[in-house]
């Protein structure tokens, strides 16, 4: 998983959600949202939602796992 200090909200991604140890596919429809109510948690977590966004990772096409 990559820094959520180098996630952009603007691509689609896989976000973890630390609090509820879930991996979430993100939407950049939620962009907006994210910019205006995202705050920082704790080094290299944002609270956001209701979730505590720990890392991310791309969304790579065609391979098996979605890895």
């Amino acid at each position: 998983m990559n820094s959520m200090d180098t996630f952009d909200p603007d691509m689609t991604c896989r976000v973890h959600d630390g609090l509820n140890d879930q991996i979430i596919e993100w939407s950049p429809h939620w962009a907006s949202m994210y910019r205006e109510h995202a705050s920082r948690w704790d080094d290299g977590v944002i609270s956001w939602d209701g979730l505590l966004l720990d890392g991310w990772a791309p969304i790579v096409h065609g391979h098996p796992c979605g890895h």
